[in-house]
């Protein structure tokens, strides 16, 4: 059963309008994407790797954020709200509403809801806006699959460890942990 639903295309004014009912809205090229809350295995595991990047976030390297929204373009409008992200310092001095333009690290955790097309619209778009890297996380079979805005793109299992030495030196963190019980 297909749970992520889209629409007619909808204007940036109308993406900003949508009513608070509680589902998690996102609009990928003018098509309006909902989806249900995330379950709790599903913020478990953004809430760890989220505690593991705190120490670059510490070290001045840059900012992390749990479910902060990016607007990626204003035609086609295109408003991402990534599970975890990272950006680079400086890039939110001065931001009184969205972030325009992709964080440089955006992280998915996998729900059931979640379509591979919608996960694959959602990495092209997040990597065609700026940004440098995309971690998809698949909960179910405790793997990351790892894309690169050069195109190149990988898959980590749970004997692998996770690391982005060209955006956040230093910083490494075992797959396994992200699934820990």
């Amino acid at each position: 059963m297909k749970m992520a639903t889209t629409t007619n295309l909808l204007s940036w004014e109308a993406f900003e309008q949508l009513p608070d009912d509680g589902m998690h809205h996102e609009i990928i090229h003018g098509e309006l994407i909902t989806l249900p809350p995330p379950q709790f295995p599903h913020s478990k595991i953004a809430k760890r790797l989220y505690r593991a990047l705190l120490v670059v976030e510490e070290a001045g390297i840059g900012e992390v954020f749990l479910e902060a929204g990016y607007k990626l373009s204003d035609n086609p409008p295109t408003w991402i709200q990534p599970d975890l992200s990272f950006v680079r310092p400086g890039r939110t001095a001065g931001v009184t509403g969205y972030l325009t333009g992709a964080p440089d690290l955006a992280v998915e955790v996998v729900s059931p809801s979640d379509t591979p097309a919608d996960l694959d619209r959602k990495v092209e778009a997040l990597l065609a806006a700026g940004g440098m890297m995309v971690l998809v996380i698949f909960p179910d079979t405790r793997r990351v699959r790892v894309f690169r805005r050069d195109g190149t793109s990988f898959s980590l299992g749970a004997h692998d460890t996770l690391s982005a030495p060209d955006l956040l030196p230093g910083w490494e963190m075992p797959v396994a942990k992200l699934f820990e019980d």
